[in-house]
């Protein structure tokens, strides 16, 4: 083949590839040729072998990559790929899991997973830095971090194993954002009633490599201690909506339009959330959680399924103050004068004389599609009712110790001592008086009845009790 020239070939296979024959069909037959020296043949022949099992592997190849992205784009997102599989997903979700109410410990929280640290009250969590609080949403002081060993105060250590599923959590942190206190009294009385919310846990937190600033991360990074702090831990379940629409939560005309659950569960988590005056209620504030997610890929649009869709509130924030427009720290998150002096009712009846009912909850101006001063109908109220009315005084009690609401530096002077007249209990008690007061109110009002169930029971024992405790003085109904 010394006597090819580059020029030759290249020439030689521009001619086979200008030709109709197919390139096996080149090999077969071979008549063509005859007019070519031997030498010229056998390299000719060479030549066509290669071009042959090149361009074979090529379309082999060319096959395996368009195989490869189908089998990647089969990977689809577990979201929903039509409107109308989200509102069927909303339409079965539950709100609510009936539990003995008496029987929760305020204080301990929900149960934790295995994999995870398990958090107490006052514990002391050490964890690396992560992310600065900027990369991630609300407005409040936050970072990132992950969690390398929890201390709490009885002795007990845990370390990180290589069991534990741990990744970094989110850390709100600071004696001024009122958050840090009103978050965990919210979501442990929702959690106590049966309603579903992510998991709070008051911690202090020691942070290490952790700049001067960690909600911008900047500054120098040390060691650096945070008290009081609050660690989340999200409800399981795959947060679901609509693609393109990462913040899409629920809203609660969907909840009165869409859900398809007994207008007790209904009504008495809006009154809930007028009870504890949750006013930044827009849809992002909740979210749409599924178990075991199915998209099916051979519909157009894909068709989206799951099992146990949950609708939960997964922001309350900005609770027990006095809600409002602009859902301000001072005035909307865990202010006692706001809370306890506004109304739970704009208009409510009396036994004997039942009414229309609507409770005063006045929503943010961003909130839009939000709930503001919601009609309760008389099942809705009795429902909340039975269940407010199974918190003993105990755990009223522990609601407001573990929001460390005594730490607000209302409550203190410059030196960090009380002020005169204040120590922790008579903060706490002062709480506890106004929650009961209010509790007094809703359990002695009367609505009228927009779905009256047949059987009375769902509403005043849903979890079945031989007895249901009644701490409150008022007749329930």
């Amino acid at each position: 083949m010394s006597d090819m020239k580059p020029s030759w070939a290249s020439n030689l296979r521009s001619q086979v590839g200008s030709m109709n024959i197919p390139r096996p069909s080149l090999i077969r037959s071979a008549s063509w040729l005859v007019p070519l020296g031997m030498r010229r043949v056998m390299a000719l022949l060479a030549l066509l072998v290669s071009v042959f099992f090149s361009d074979f592997y090529s379309t082999a190849q060319s096959s395996d990559d368009k195989s490869d992205s189908k089998s990647s784009n089969e990977k689809v997102q577990k979201e929903f790929y039509s409107a109308k599989d989200r509102l069927e997903a909303v339409r079965s979700a539950s709100l609510f899991t009936p539990k003995a109410v008496s029987e929760a410990s305020i204080l301990d929280g929900p149960a934790q997973n295995p994999k995870h640290f398990q958090l107490h009250f006052n514990d002391k969590v050490i964890c690396e830095f992560s992310n600065p609080g900027s990369k991630m949403q609300g407005k409040t002081p936050k970072f990132e971090c992950k969690i390398t060993r929890v201390e709490s105060a009885n002795g007990q250590v845990q370390e990180l194993t290589d069991q534990m599923d741990e990744e970094p959590v989110k850390v709100k942190f600071g004696a001024d954002d009122n958050e840090v206190y009103a978050e965990v009294v919210a979501t442990r009385l929702m959690w106590a009633l049966g309603y579903y919310a992510d998991s709070w846990f008051p911690v202090r937190v020691e942070c290490h490599n952790c700049p001067d600033n960690p909600v911008s991360g900047s500054g120098n990074r040390e060691t650096r201690t945070y008290d009081p702090a609050t660690i989340v831990r999200k409800f399981p379940g795959h947060k679901m909506y609509e693609v393109g629409k990462e913040e899409q939560g629920w809203s609660w005309k969907e909840l009165d339009s869409v859900n398809g659950l007994p207008s007790y569960e209904r009504d008495g988590l809006k009154l809930l959330a007028a009870f504890m005056k949750h006013s930044d209620n827009k849809p992002p504030q909740q979210r749409l959680v599924c178990d075991k997610v199915h998209v099916d890929q051979k519909t157009q649009p894909f068709t989206t399924t799951c099992d146990n869709s949950i609708m939960l509130v997964q922001d309350v924030g900005a609770t027990f103050g006095s809600g409002g427009w602009f859902t301000s720290n001072s005035g909307a998150k865990m202010n006692f004068h706001n809370w306890s002096s506004t109304k739970l009712w704009k208009k409510v009846g009396t036994d004997g004389a039942p009414q229309q009912c609507q409770a005063v909850l006045r929503k943010s101006l961003t909130a839009h599609d939000g709930l503001s001063d919601p009609i309760v109908s008389e099942e809705g109220r009795r429902f909340d009712a039975g269940l407010l009315c199974q918190l003993s005084d105990q755990q009223v009690q522990e609601l407001f110790k573990a929001s460390r609401v005594a730490q607000k530096p209302e409550y203190h002077n410059r030196d960090g001592s009380f002020k005169s007249g204040m120590d922790e209990a008579s903060i706490i008690q002062q709480w506890m008086e106004a929650f009961k007061e209010k509790r007094e109110d809703l359990a002695k009002g009367r609505c009228q009845w927009k779905n009256q169930p047949t059987e009375l029971k769902v509403i005043d024992n849903p979890m079945g009790l031989a007895t249901v405790p009644n701490f409150c003085s008022a007749k329930l109904f």
